[in-house]
Order: C-alpha cells, then structure tokens, then sequence
C-alpha cells in the first residue's frame, strides 16, 4: 500500500505522539516532507531529530491548534519553506472523561475548541496553501464516536461536529482541488487512551469484534 509522496508537503497537527506520529513516520517514508505541528515539545523534537537522522525531511513546530496567531506563523512557515501545502491532517484533539453528570461547561467548551475549532482554524487557514497544490487532500481524524457513541459526551459531540464540518468544507473545498475526507478509527492503544481510568475504555469495547484496542 505505499503510496509515491515525493515532492509533497504534509502538516500533521497532534503529530508528536500516538496515532498522530504513526501518521507522520508514515506520510515520511512514502517520501513527504512532513511538518508536525504539536504543542508536545520534547515528543515532537524527539521524533522529527529520529525521522530526520533517517535521512527524511521532518521538522517540528511548536503550535496550539486552537491559536489563531500559531496558524497564521505556521501557514507562514510552510509557505516560505515549501510554497504550499498537499497535505493537512486534523489529528489533535483531547478526550474530557467525565460523564454528563460531571462534566462542566468549561471542560465541554475545551473539548469543542480543540477538536473541533482546531480542525475549522486548520483548514480556513491552510486553504489557500492546500489550493495551490492543484490536489490537495485534507484528512480530518474523527473517531467511530463520531458515527455512534462512547461514554465521553463532550469527545462522542465534537468527533460528529468534525464529521459534518467535513462533509460541508467537502462541498465548499472542491472547486479549488481540496478534496476533505474523515476517518473514524476505533479505540487504539496509545499513551492517551492508557490514561483512562479503570473501567472507561472497557465500556467501548463490546462494539470491537476482536475485543481490544488496536
């Protein structure tokens, strides 16, 4: 399944660690030049310095997704570096376990402003970057909580609103070559999800044939 990405340019945002730094040592051997933009410093520097010892072409950037004023640095940054963008991958996002009962307003909002704000300053901002590419692909990370349920209300609402932001900037993105596509992986085994309390990820488990994370 390796794809040719020679001469491509990727950001992956939450691509320091778990899933997000699969993605990057992925989009890198396939021959992307791949920018991680994360707010895990340690994990990101770390990652691009192993990549790029590899000989690939991987750099590191500190950015908060939710930052209006980092995006409009890193849109920057890629312009004056590559000229424009043929990949963006909507990653980051954090999971507020606490139940309906538990959760409070604050914690709602910061879910929705990471996960799903996150993913609406990622593509209004890198449009014009993504248009010049002439096939530009943005590939937002919703979660199968964005198709049915977990027991996260804030994390199972926004992975929805990720879905149907997608299928609206799908429609609007189109007539500029921008082609905007979710997936919606299941739980995977990663240092966020081993961070959940005992009992948590157990609850999301009867929906997974093989009975484990992946």
């Amino acid at each position: 399944m390796a794809q040719d990405l020679d001469g491509m340019t990727a950001c992956v945002t939450g691509g320091a660690r778990g899933l997000g730094a699969a993605i990057v040592r992925r989009l890198a051997e396939d021959g992307a030049a791949v920018v991680i933009a994360d707010v895990l410093d340690h994990d990101g520097t770390a990652l691009a310095d192993d990549l790029t010892a590899a000989g690939k072409t991987v750099s590191f950037r500190h950015h908060d997704v939710t930052s209006e004023a980092d995006w409009s640095a890193l849109v920057d940054a890629i312009d004056a570096t590559f000229g424009k963008l043929d990949i963006l991958v909507n990653n980051a996002a954090i999971i507020i376990r606490q139940r309906l009962s538990d959760q409070t307003l604050d914690q709602w909002r910061r879910a929705f402003d990471v996960n799903v704000a996150g993913t609406f300053l990622a593509i209004r901002s890198c449009r014009e970057l993504l248009k010049r590419s002439g096939a530009a692909s943005v590939v937002n990370i919703s979660s199968t909580a964005g198709v049915v349920a977990h027991l996260d209300p804030s994390y199972t609402a926004s992975k929805w609103a990720v879905r149907g932001l997608t299928k609206s900037t799908a429609l609007e993105l189109v007539g500029d070559g921008i082609r905007v596509n979710s997936v919606h992986p299941s739980t995977i085994a990663t240092p966020l999800t081993a961070a959940a309390p005992t009992g948590h990820l157990e609850a999301n488990r009867h929906a997974i044939p093989l009975g484990r994370e992946a």
